[in-house]
């Protein structure tokens, strides 16, 4: 099921897989590409421009991420935990339960969906 849930994300571009899925556990966040259109922000060299301040992409990226993580667990559908992995915040879905099934997955993944959409588009 990890296996699906993988691949939901791979297909959508605002999105990565941080490291590669572990057993049950997968590894993902939004891009910063993804976070520096918030804003109207362009990413140049590592840095994200928005409304003439200089950010660290990455900074910010793990605080969308961080953000992210907080709306999809206080939705109470779905729940995931996160990982700092060099320095990066990364979510982490586990799908380990034996009665779990693929419209389960599909649903999880479409509460990320959901909620980075109304993160972005803020």
């Amino acid at each position: 099921m990890a296996k699906i849930f993988e691949e939901l994300v791979r297909q959508d571009k605002r999105f990565e897989i941080f490291v590669p899925r572990n057993l049950a556990v997968v590894c993902f966040r939004l891009l910063p590409s993804a976070v520096a259109k918030i804003g109207n922000g362009n990413v140049e060299n590592g840095h994200l421009k928005v409304q003439n301040r200089d950010l660290k992409a990455e900074d910010v990226a793990n605080e969308i991420n961080r953000k992210l993580l907080d709306s999809i667990n206080g939705s109470g559908t779905v729940y995931m935990t996160h990982a700092i992995v060099g320095g990066v915040f990364v979510i982490r879905c586990a799908i380990g339960a034996t009665l779990t099934e693929k419209t389960h997955v599909i649903m999880a993944w479409k509460v990320v969906q959901e909620h980075a959409d109304a993160i972005l588009n803020h």
